[in-house]
């Protein structure tokens, strides 16, 4: 008797749908006996104003994957509101000036190597940085502006000159987003570099304040119900959206992708709550008895079978008074015990033609 086989091989992907399940492990990260306070961080790199020297305040350095802190920048005069970016930092610098006329430096930690990015007349200041781009608040001209400069080509340039105060800059990728005073209220404004166009995001009644962005989605504190609450905005589909409206005041806002955080006073002190975009899920993060203030986030990302970049897990660090002073602690957040990541999935479909029996086996393949 001849059997003969004929088989056919179809590849399908399957992905582990996102659970609800959210896990937090907090850990100290800067607990000197000075001050700490105003931390920002980038994959492994958190940074932060410090008054261990003295008490104009530097910047300093930690790296998560090593657990080794280092300083950034100890000179005399005052160093404040580092932001970070990949290997670069920022900050603002008043050794050119008088306490309140702060100039912007950078850091490459790469080279170990410090640079000024802008020295212009005037009070700058709460710079912020995405990739090669770095943004600024700036009074050169009388009132509080919207100023950038490119790190490539190091060429400064205006974002936005209106009337009435600009303030409190953020950016992500092409897009930049601040806090407006020109309808005689705090709005949310936006700019992208690429077009060179100016937006509205919210001129809602109240205040809008302290805007973050990550790619496509913008957050911020927002005071029209009469308290601090959080709202967003999607750039791509132009569609506002309540975050959290819980009792109590909720502010500072941070995001990175798909979640959210932000600080909490629903339990009568600050503490740090997270939101999960993809899942319209809250859950807190540190409720400890003292005060936690403004935290930052980053993702963490890993190189997926496809050569694509995937979201692990998100890093948290803020400012906190547990023991009595202002420290640096952080906590890592992953969703359903890990990462959503496509596998791929081998599907071989067996027709014996001689017996007019199908059989399906499904084979699992793991990376």
């Amino acid at each position: 008797m001849k059997l003969t086989v004929y088989c056919c091989i179809v590849f399908l992907f399957a992905s582990v749908a996102a659970s609800a399940t959210v896990t937090v492990s907090e850990f100290p990260i800067c607990t000197d006996a000075s001050v700490q306070g105003n931390p920002a961080i980038s994959g492994d790199t958190v940074v932060w104003w410090d008054r261990r020297k003295d008490f104009n305040g530097d910047i300093y350095g930690y790296d998560l994957s090593t657990h080794t802190e280092f300083p950034i920048c100890t000179d005399a005069h005052i160093q404040c509101w580092p932001a970070i970016s990949g290997d670069t930092v920022v900050w603002g610098d008043t050794r050119n000036g008088y306490w309140d006329i702060s100039d912007i430096y950078g850091y490459d930690l790469s080279t170990h190597s410090e640079f000024a990015i802008c020295t212009d007349a005037g009070e700058k200041g709460v710079p912020a940085i995405s990739g090669d781009a770095v943004v600024w608040e700036d009074d050169r001209n009388g009132n509080y502006d919207i100023y950038g400069y490119d790190l490539l080509t190091h060429s400064g340039f205006a974002i936005s000159t209106a009337a009435g105060d600009q303030r409190w800059p953020a950016i992500s990728g092409d897009t930049v987003v601040w806090i407006d005073y020109r309808n005689g209220n705090w709005d949310i404004y936006g700019y992208d570099l690429s077009t060179h166009s100016e937006f509205s995001i919210c001129t809602a009644a109240g205040d809008q304040l302290s805007p973050a962005i990550s790619g496509d989605t913008v957050v911020w504190w927002d005071t029209r119900n009469g308290n601090g609450d959080i709202y967003g905005y999607d750039l791509s589909t132009h569609s506002e959206f309540a975050i959290c409206t819980a009792a109590g005041d909720q502010s500072w806002s941070a995001i990175s992708g798909d979640t959210v955080v932000w600080e909490d006073f629903r339990n009568g002190n600050d503490d740090i709550y997270g939101y999960d975009l993809s899942t319209h899920s809250e859950f807190p993060i540190c409720t400890d008895a003292s005060d936690q203030y403004q935290p930052a986030i980053s993702g963490n990302t890993i190189i997926d079978y496809t050569g694509e970049p995937v979201t692990s897990g998100y890093t948290v660090v803020w400012q906190d008074y547990r023991n009595g002073n202002y420290d640096i602690y952080g906590a890592t957040i992953s969703y359903g015990g890990g990462p959503v990541v496509p596998e791929p999935m081998t599907l071989a479909l067996i027709a014996p033609a001689l017996f007019g029996f199908a059989g399906i086996a499904f084979r699992k393949m793991r990376r």
